[in-house]
């Protein structure tokens, strides 16, 4: 009898192993947008390059501020492995000015993309701000974050590193190249 259980616990561990090994993410929806400088920018092409991750944020939320502050040491050495950043403003669009500026005084590195209309808060169901997710290069939703607390960009940077690659990806070469 005790071997019997044994082996029933053994093979349901092991259906358990191989559960955890085949997790299905959640695909995510692809998007256009244009950034701060006008520019449209669509999801499928940013994964092309590398992992996105991408954060909601306005102005009057100072988590998402603070959050995209402490990610720029993160962001600038992992920047050369594929990882790139998303700060995707939901402000108002009598706002765009303000976010303009505000995002030229921050000298924030990432790609600023503006949803006044909240098309994308929409389609990705984000009710608290900030909500960053990290898509990987098939475009699925690999890692979700909620909220920002000081510190949690260790958290952040931890799952980076599980999707990127361990040397910097090379780039295309250029016509001066050739």
């Amino acid at each position: 009898m005790r071997l019997t259980r044994l082996l029933l616990v053994l093979v349901f561990a092991a259906g358990l192993a191989l559960a955890a090994e085949e997790t299905e993410y959640e695909q995510a929806i692809d998007f256009t947008l244009p950034d701060v400088s006008g520019a449209s920018v669509t999801l499928d092409s940013l994964l092309a390059v590398g992992p996105v991750y991408m954060e909601c944020w306005d102005l009057p939320c100072v988590n998402c501020i603070a959050e995209l502050d402490a990610l720029m040491p993160v962001y600038d050495s992992l920047k050369d492995r594929g990882l790139q950043i998303v700060a995707l403003s939901v402000d108002k669009p009598g706002d765009e000015a303000r976010v303009k500026a505000f995002v030229k005084s921050k000298k924030w590195p990432y790609i600023c993309l503006l949803d006044a209309q909240n098309e994308v808060k929409k389609a990705y169901g984000i009710i608290i701000k900030p909500t960053a997710y990290l898509i990987n290069m098939q475009g699925e939703i690999v890692y979700t974050h909620i909220g920002y607390k000081k510190g949690d960009e260790q958290e952040i940077a931890e799952e980076f590193l599980k999707w990127l690659p361990e040397q910097p990806v090379e780039e295309a070469p250029t016509d001066e190249d050739k």
